[in-house]
């Protein structure tokens, strides 16, 4: 990864470019750093502390980052412009200051949530603030930062559109598309890798995100030219499992995603469905579950998570643009709550599975592993990293992640039937806490039935 890193940068460099002149301060000595670091935002890093042996530490040993922005103390920096030999002084439009100054203030603010992150993390691992509080200063931080990156994304694009070849903001562009790409995170990603394509960086990955993320965004007629081109450049063998799924989705998925839509649009109006807050390992997760199409499932998750049962379960199961699933009591695929419910994929009005729904997990048929054991769901459910469209027809799809999908696609990636000999395994990451945030104003009493 580090070197797609290091290639990327080079190839942003053929672009016109301009710097903002700025001071980076290091928090440990408190003198200026030689060089603002360019590496990939938030982007896990393998090093665990020695002391994680508590939940309270393998939270914050998860989310070991490299501190990847650069500070300034400046309100609006400097602007110059190189030509080869020394800077020459650039003058910006009114529109243009207004872009530079909001993506620079942006940056800092991420900056100093990262800074901000790494000392709490520090003094924690040294065991001299190993206290509740900190480690939810830490959490404050980790939110912080995860909404700080995508605020300096957005600005950073800003900022390419009213001054094209902007070097800066390029650079923060593509390697945020890279380490995005390397997640699974494709929301609002379209427009910047674009940006990128247009501009002749020919780096693999953009072209892969942009074709992922035109899909999830409606630019239907971008998906197979985009594809078409990485074929013609780099060649069949290099498109993923998930490529060749999202271009045979094309001529299928936009109806259904407007039938969802419309579905969603008058459910933001009614704006009652039942939320429910997932406290990880990686951060927050906030679900709304459909209770309109699936009230016993939905009864019988709030019912779990009412009970903690779901607190301290483990994300088992964790696919690269597949799935994330969870609610296991054992952590291995076999655990149950013990009863189990009705299966309500049969319902006429029942939701499909598109990026971030959520599906109750069924046991599978042993005469035939390819078939699901009717009405078997218990606890276990799944996030769907990529829309899985015939998912539907066998589970019952009862909500979707509302806020926190990066979260999500920065889950451990765990195979459960992979057993690894002679090597560390990392823990997978967890639910700490599960709480509903909201519900209607009535009972939620699950039926349960038997498993034949």
């Amino acid at each position: 990864m580090a070197f797609l890193r290091c290639i990327t940068l080079l190839l942003i460099a053929a672009l016109p470019s301009w710097s903002l002149r700025s001071q980076e301060v290091s928090e440990s000595s408190g003198s200026p750093a030689t060089e603002p670091t360019a590496d990939l935002p938030l982007s896990p890093v393998a090093a665990e502390t020695p002391e994680a042996s508590s939940e309270a530490s393998a939270e914050l040993a998860a989310d070991k980052t490299e501190l990847a922005a650069d500070k300034t103390d400046e309100a609006v920096p400097s602007v110059v412009a190189t030509n080869g030999e020394e800077p020459v002084p650039v003058k910006l439009t009114p529109e243009e200051e207004v872009a530079v100054k909001a993506f620079v203030e942006a940056r800092s603010n991420w900056a100093d949530s990262l800074v901000e992150m790494k000392t709490i993390m520090i003094h924690y691992g040294n065991q001299e603030d190993s206290t509740p509080e900190a480690l939810q200063r830490y959490r404050d931080a980790r939110e912080k930062g995860r909404r700080g990156l995508r605020e300096t994304f957005v600005k950073a694009i800003e900022l390419y559109k009213v001054r094209n070849g902007d070097f800066e903001s390029a650079q923060m562009m593509a390697t945020t598309l890279e380490y995005f790409e390397s997640q699974s995170i494709y929301e609002n990603c379209y427009e910047a890798a674009r940006l990128m394509i247009d501009a002749e960086v020919k780096a693999p990955f953009l072209y892969l995100i942009a074709a992922r993320s035109a899909l999830l965004e409606g630019q239907y007629d971008q998906v197979i030219p985009l594809y078409k081109t990485f074929v013609d450049t780099y060649g069949v063998e290099k498109l993923e499992n998930v490529d060749k799924m999202v271009s045979g989705l094309v001529d299928l998925y936009p109806a259904m995603w407007e039938r969802e839509l419309a579905v969603r649009k008058a459910e933001a109006e009614a704006d009652d469905l039942p939320r429910v807050l997932l406290q990880t390992s990686r951060g927050e997760v906030v679900l709304e579950l459909y209770e309109n199409q699936a009230p016993n499932t939905v009864a019988n998750f709030i019912h779990l998570v009412e009970s903690g049962f779901y607190d301290g379960t483990d994300f088992y199961q964790v696919v690269d643009d597949f799935i994330a699933q969870g609610g296991d009591p054992v952590g291995d695929g076999s655990g149950t709550a013990d009863q189990f419910i009705p299966d309500e994929h049969q319902r006429d009005d029942r939701r499909q599975a598109f990026r971030g729904t959520l599906l109750m997990a069924k046991m599978p048929d042993p005469r035939d592993k390819l078939k699901l054991i009717p009405d078997s769901a218990s606890a276990q459910f799944t996030i769907a990293l990529m829309p899985i469209l015939r998912e539907d027809e066998t589970q019952t799809v009862f909500g979707r992640v509302i806020d926190g999908m990066d979260v999500v696609c920065n889950f451990r990636r765990m195979d459960p039937t992979e057993k690894k000999e002679k090597s560390v395994q990392m823990p997978p990451d967890r639910i700490m806490k599960a709480t509903v945030i909201r519900k209607r104003n009535h009972e939620y009493k699950p039926e349960y039935t038997r498993v034949k």
